[in-house]
């Protein structure tokens, strides 16, 4: 293959893949075609805000917008950006603060990639409070997400022997662009949820080495958290494996 070849393939797979918006966006939240759903005004006074918290060490500059940007998608952006800053952002971490901003954003319809990575920030913060009981329901609710998905056993490699021709106005090209745009995005949420799952078996076992967890309490807490008892047993062997890294 040439080098112009090349470079059309990584141009296409740039415009194929690059569809969030371009600002540092947390929630995953775009319009049906993945285009970006915020206010160019939202997306600067945003951007700003997170500037002024960098260079402040303090959470006011994004919670002044909680109060200026009352849209749905914006609500959610903003809580759960809170979350963030609170969770790890150097000055600023303050676990309760981040409980409870993680919590709101949890009430708003988020991608299930983002519902993931909510259990596991919240979990952390909640380990760091020492409500061990909370942190680990929340560890055991991205484990049962993850439960829903056929995950293969080892890695996900991603294949390059596909030559996709940007520009072409052929229906195959465009059908061929479309399925290898299918193909990675589910490739790369494999690799997400296996990553996941092994942090929060990972959190679950950490949790058990210093706190009072047999198995009746864990299977007590997954009753409580879901009605599809069909999920416990898998989940239970998860957790009494080894654990290795799945990723190179």
């Amino acid at each position: 293959m040439n080098k112009t070849s090349i470079l059309v393939i990584i141009v296409l797979l740039c415009i194929t893949f690059c569809v969030s918006p371009a600002f540092a966006q947390h929630s995953g939240l775009t319009g049906a075609s993945g285009e970006c759903i915020f206010s160019q005004d939202f997306i600067r006074d945003y951007e700003s805000a997170q500037k002024m918290v960098d260079k402040s060490r303090n959470a006011e500059p994004l919670l002044k917008l909680l109060k200026k940007y009352r849209k749905t998608e914006e609500q959610a952006e903003l809580q759960l950006s809170l979350g963030l800053v609170y969770n790890q952002r150097t000055g600023v971490v303050d676990p309760s603060k981040a409980v409870t901003h993680l919590s709101n954003a949890l009430k708003y319809r988020l991608p299930e990639k983002t519902y993931v990575q909510i259990f596991m920030l919240r979990g952390n913060s909640l380990e760091t409070l020492k409500k061990h009981d909370e942190a680990l329901k929340d560890y055991l609710r991205g484990l049962l997400a993850c439960s829903y998905h056929a995950l293969p056993g080892g890695w996900p490699e991603i294949s390059p022997k596909v030559f996709l021709r940007m520009g072409s106005d052929d229906p195959k090209d465009i059908q061929r662009a479309w399925d290898y745009r299918m193909y990675r995005e589910r490739i790369d949420f494999q690799r997400f949820l296996i990553m996941q799952r092994h942090y929060f078996i990972e959190a679950v076992k950490r949790i058990q080495s210093h706190s009072t967890v047999d198995d009746d309490k864990l299977l007590k807490f997954l009753e409580e958290l879901s009605p599809d008892i069909s999920r416990f047993a898998s989940i239970m062997k998860l957790l009494k494996s080894e654990n290795k890294r799945p990723w190179p």
